[in-house]
């Protein structure tokens, strides 16, 4: 039976009685061909459900992220070696020095202190995303890009380019090439010894004496080395005298200079021998601090002592100090958990501005404001025809595009 037949049946004027059931089915249907209102197919939807005790869902889905930043502190230190020459204890006696390294030694100091904001993956802001797949194959297919570290950058139909905007700072460390070994001490260690033997012979009443000159390779004690050290001084600068005062009587031009300079450097040598070295080596070290939402008096990120250098522990050290003061600026939401389950939604953080001051030893080696992430609120938004991007220091929305 057609529409129109049932029509006609339900409403004959020759009907004894109207089927009210029948009836009010197609009242209702004839109001939805007016109005427009037939049921729709409903499009895709998604779930974001915080992640909680670190357990992972056994749902179909994947899990992004939310940044938190991390103060980066790179510390440039000076480390000064003082070596003690091999002969020292002679350096008295033979070069009438009394000023020299008697010991080794090493100090370290701190020259600058670098801090620079990195962004890494909230280990308390991790979502895990469920698709729905009851929806309908006509709905607007979705595309999430996300870092390789899981935190998410854009809810989007085209990925956006994984390139990170914050401020890079390089430090370039050029050292010299010195060496902790005596060049000079290294030289030959056996001297030839020449004995006279005088051998007697007897002969009658005549006696026959005969000298044999013997000769052996024996080893130097360390006082002739030092005097054959220092003897070798003197002739260095006996010879630089000679050359400056013109003794040879020949005109060098620019290459008196030269061996000048030369003889100047074998003179520090050999000095070096009595004296000792002392070596000068410039280096950076690297220290990670993770700002706390409750944080709210200075924290000792590292201890840096002379004789040990950087150290975690602060008991023979002095204390490197960092204060974030977060009350420079009201935050105008309150802070959310960020712990409910949303439907076509995705959580992302509004980071909170605080000034940043390192101090050591009374020092401020920075001291400036930043956005720290941590230290906002997480809120919601829409994905449902939307199209979202992220910034991936902060995780706070850069870009929002409504079809």
């Amino acid at each position: 039976m057609s529409s129109y037949q049932l029509f006609f049946s339900i409403f004959d004027t020759n009907s004894v009685k109207m089927n009210t059931k029948l009836h009010s089915h197609f009242i209702t249907f004839c109001l939805c061909l007016s109005t427009g209102l037939l049921p729709l197919v409903t499009s895709g939807q998604i779930f974001v459900t915080p992640v909680q005790n670190n357990t992972a869902s056994e749902a179909p889905g994947f899990y992004y992220a939310l940044p938190q930043n991390v103060v980066k502190l790179d510390f440039v230190i000076e480390k000064t070696e003082k070596v003690k020459g091999p002969y020292s204890e002679f350096a008295e006696n033979t070069i009438g020095v009394q000023d020299f390294i008697t010991k080794d030694e090493t100090h370290f100091r701190v020259m600058d202190i670098i801090m620079t904001i990195e962004a890494e993956p909230d280990p308390a802001a991790w979502f895990f995303v469920e698709f729905d797949e009851r929806g309908s194959k006509d709905a607007r297919s979705l595309i999430f890009d996300l870092q390789e570290n899981g935190i998410i950058l854009s809810a989007d139909e085209a990925p956006l380019a994984k390139k990170l905007t914050r401020d890079l700072t390089e430090t370039t460390i050029v050292n010299a090439g010195n060496e902790k070994r005596f060049h000079y001490f290294a030289e030959r260690n056996l001297y030839q010894r020449v004995d006279t033997i005088v051998r007697k012979i007897t002969i009658d009443t005549t006696v026959i004496r005969r000298n044999i000159l013997q000769s052996a390779w024996v080893d130097r004690n360390p006082e002739q080395k030092a005097r054959a050290a220092a003897d070798m001084i003197h002739k260095i600068r006996d010879s630089r005298f000679n050359l400056i005062s013109g003794f040879q009587e020949i005109n060098y031009g620019t290459s008196i200079m030269y061996m000048d300079n030369q003889l100047q450097q074998l003179e520090q040598e050999y000095l070096a021998l009595f004296l000792g070295k002392e070596i000068k080596h410039l280096f950076t070290q690297s220290v990670y601090f993770v700002p706390k939402p409750d944080q709210k008096e200075s924290s000792v990120v590292a201890g840096f002592s002379e004789t040990l250098g950087l150290t975690e522990g602060t008991a023979k050290a002095n204390q490197v100090e960092l204060t974030i003061d977060n009350s420079i600026q009201e935050t105008f939401v309150k802070s959310g958990n960020g712990k409910g389950k949303v439907t076509n939604g995705v959580y992302y953080r509004i980071p909170q501005n605080a000034m940043l001051t390192l101090t050591y030893q009374g020092k401020v080696y920075y001291k400036q404001r930043k956005a720290i992430s941590q230290l906002g609120t997480i809120a919601v938004a829409p994905v449902s025809k939307t199209r979202l991007q992220f910034s991936p220091e902060t995780g706070m929305v850069t870009t929002i595009k409504r079809e």
